[in-house]
């Protein structure tokens, strides 16, 4: 049998998605079924603003790598991302009332009500209907759709629509990915024609599972619950509130080796081309008070041995020329990244991490080898500068007394710090956000800072424990959308959303270094401080070449709109 996969749009397209490639390279090891891959979410940004030729993009590389000197490669960078933009302006003034960026979709249809997903999906015309008709033409009719993200909700089920259309009674459709995992129980009851299974969690087994159950006409498992057919259930309407069910693990040494081979690699719109890599799955710590993002693995954490994933990544250097890579790991464990640093260093490849604050970072040997095989940038989950605050948040892991020691070895090693910050959690006091503010404006070893409003989601630690004072709507969405807490019925996301725009006038105010890294996605970070050294945008900041006020209010504009205000819209 075979399967083709999509990535629907709209995804950052500056990199490839790893699910779709570790399916295929999992399925095809394991069984004697095809898998094609489509990234449609490349196909969709790269038409819209290369028109399908790699001329610009080369062009805008070529200008890049030319600049030996931090301050103009910064402009070059800069350059780069307006010239998406207009691109992205172009193609909203052509479809009345639709808006796109690298890191969101707009639209005149409402993704969280399932009407009017539906509404989209039938829709007589949508912009996303010529890429589906030249898609279709060799696709089908067993078809996987990934969904990883809020916004590729209305472009997916519009796919779904026209794969019905095309393939009628014949077509299978298989819906996966880590957003499905967390709100599949609104697809189930609300929008059943959409789809025939739905893969919770993890794909690889279940997926081959069920693709031998249409090859042969046998039943699944008796002990595979990670799928949902839709014709042996039909489920009720329900709460999303614990939506995490099955026990099932997956062995993970058996879910490496990611295939690309049907990707176009080096024609993502980054400015350094680079591939992902998963050494591990589902975080380590697990136990933050605000997260959901470690269920849509199943519940165990996993790691892979290093001698695999440094296979991984020697056969897909040589394969594809790359060598710039993104371990995705929710958070990479240290011990495994201490034993894989010997064994990828022959490569000489440079790479970037998620990371914990915790005690081993404060380790300056381990960091300092870390930077010698050139780890170059790290996200850390700083999330509060206070300790209280982060014992309230779950994240009692974080070293926050030696927050200097931690950051300031990356530093020192050459890695680029790159801190997210929550404001706005019950628990978190004024004093609390305060004092993460003022740690952002004077540490200097902080390089980069997401500032983010708390909201709080569905299967929560924070959910569960206020389950009887939050409301969800049953719509397709982890936010809760009543969110008033207290005896003074204050509405936690309006204040969240205040806290974190007035940590954002603040921060930029004083730190233009980071206003300036907020503007500049993760893979052109990435490549600077591979090129220029961790503290890049400090000293283009100091070089006199940027216009600062420009910088400082783009900047505060790009984080309120993407981290705050976007996750409050209505």
């Amino acid at each position: 049998m075979h399967i083709d996969l999509v990535f629907p749009p709209a995804h950052d397209p500056a990199m490839p998605h790893s699910a779709l490639p570790l399916l295929k390279g999992y399925v095809e090891r394991n069984s004697g079924h095809t898998v094609t891959c489509h990234d449609v979410n490349q196909r969709f940004f790269f038409g819209l603003v290369g028109g399908g030729q790699a001329v610009d993009l080369e062009s805008y590389r070529e200008g890049y790598f030319r600049a030996d000197e931090v301050a103009p490669a910064v402009l070059s960078a800069l350059s780069f991302d307006s010239w998406m933009k207009e691109a992205f302006s172009r193609w909203a003034d052509q479809h009345e009332g639709y808006a796109i960026s690298l890191r969101g979709l707009r639209t005149p249809y409402d993704r969280r009500e399932p009407e009017s997903v539906r509404q989209f999906a039938t829709a007589d015309r949508t912009p996303f209907d010529s890429l589906y008709a030249e898609l279709l033409r060799g696709v089908g009719p067993v078809v996987g759709i990934n969904l990883s993200v809020e916004d590729q909700i209305l472009p997916a089920f519009r796919l779904a629509w026209c794969i019905r259309r095309v393939h009628g009674a014949a077509s299978r459709i298989i819906w996966g990915g880590s957003l499905l995992a967390r709100i599949h129980p609104v697809i189930a009851a609300e929008l059943d024609e959409f789809w025939d299974h739905l893969v919770i969690r993890e794909g690889d087994i279940p997926l081959l599972s069920l693709l031998q159950s249409l090859d042969n006409g046998e039943p699944l498992p008796i002990d595979e619950d990670r799928v949902v057919s839709r014709t042996t259930t039909r489920p009720g309407r329900g709460a999303i509130l614990h939506p995490f069910t099955s026990r099932s693990v997956t062995p993970i040494e058996q879910t490496g080796g990611a295939d690309f081979t049907d990707y176009p690699v080096r024609s993502y719109l980054s400015l350094t081309p680079m591939l992902p890599v998963l050494a591990s799955r589902k975080c380590y710590w697990g136990k933050c008070s605000f997260c959901t993002i470690h269920e849509s693995w199943d519940p165990l954490a996993r790691q892979r041995s290093a001698h695999s994933v440094a296979e991984d990544i020697a056969a897909l250097s040589t394969a594809h020329g790359i060598k710039h890579f993104r371990f995705v790991d929710e958070a990479m464990p240290p011990d495994l990244l201490d034993e894989l640093l010997p064994l990828i260093e022959p490569h000489h490849i440079a790479f970037e991490i998620y990371a914990i604050a915790e005690r081993r970072f404060r380790d300056a040997d381990f960091v300092g080898r870390l930077g010698r095989a050139r780890c170059r940038q790290a996200y850390f989950g700083l999330e509060s500068a206070d300790e209280a605050a982060l014992v309230a948040l779950g994240k009692r892991i974080n070293q926050h007394r030696h927050y200097a020691d931690i950051f300031g070895n990356c530093a020192t090693a050459g890695i680029h710090v790159y801190t997210y910050t929550l404001f706005g959690f019950p628990g978190s006091s004024d004093l609390a956000e305060q004092r993460t503010v003022d740690y952002l404006i004077h540490e200097k070893a902080v390089q980069s800072a997401t500032i983010s409003s708390f909201i709080p989601v569905t299967g929560s630690p924070f959910a569960v424990d206020n389950a009887g004072r939050l409301a969800h709507n049953l719509r397709m969405t982890e936010d809760f959308e009543n969110v008033t807490i207290g005896l003074a019925g204050e509405d936690l996301a309006q204040k969240a959303n205040g806290i974190a725009a007035a940590a954002v006038d603040a921060v930029y105010a004083a730190r233009p270094d980071l206003a300036l890294t907020a503007l500049l996605n993760d893979e052109i970070r990435f490549s600077l401080s591979d090129r220029f050294g961790s503290g890049f945008a400090a000293a283009a900041v100091s070089s006199g070449s940027l216009d600062l006020g420009t910088l400082i209010r783009e900047g505060d504009e790009a984080m309120k709109r993407e981290r705050i205000d976007r996750a409050l819209e209505a």
